[in-house]
This record gives structure tokens, sequence and C-alpha cells, in this order.
């Protein structure tokens, strides 16, 4: 089921390995995510921004599958 989820970048931090959140509304599927495996597609998507929201699905095996970017106002 497909859903929004928000990914964060991390704001302030001198660790260039302080990982991404991307969770859902219920806060069901909290993850951190290691930059170097943030799909390319999302950084692009995001530009400039520390928080987007993207259509979304949760597999207990891999985490977030995350397709398109959405607009903020159909976010959380």
């Amino acid at each position: 089921m497909t859903q929004i989820v928000k990914v964060q970048r991390p704001i302030m931090t001198n660790d260039p390995d302080q990982p991404w959140l991307m969770y859902d509304r219920e806060r069901k599927h909290v993850t951190e995510v290691p930059d170097a495996i943030v799909p390319a597609y999302v950084k692009t998507a995001m530009r400039e921004d520390y928080k987007a929201y993207f259509v979304g699905a949760w597999s207990s095996i891999v985490g977030w599958g995350l397709t398109e970017r959405v607009s903020d106002n159909q976010g959380f």
C-alpha cells in the first residue's frame, strides 16, 4: 500500500555520515538511511530543501521504496 513519506536530510552537522530520516504520518516505520544509500533521484528531487514528501511503500525487507515527490501541502 502506498502512502506519503516524509524525507528529512540532516540540517546542521559536521558528520558527513549523519543519516537521513524517512517516516510515514503515523511514524510506524521510522528509518535512518545513510547518505551513501539515499537514491540519487531523491536527492535531485529535493534540491536544496531539507524536507520533502514522496509517495512510498514500506517493505520489511528493504525499507521505504520511494517514487515521486509530492507537494508539501500533500504532506503531514
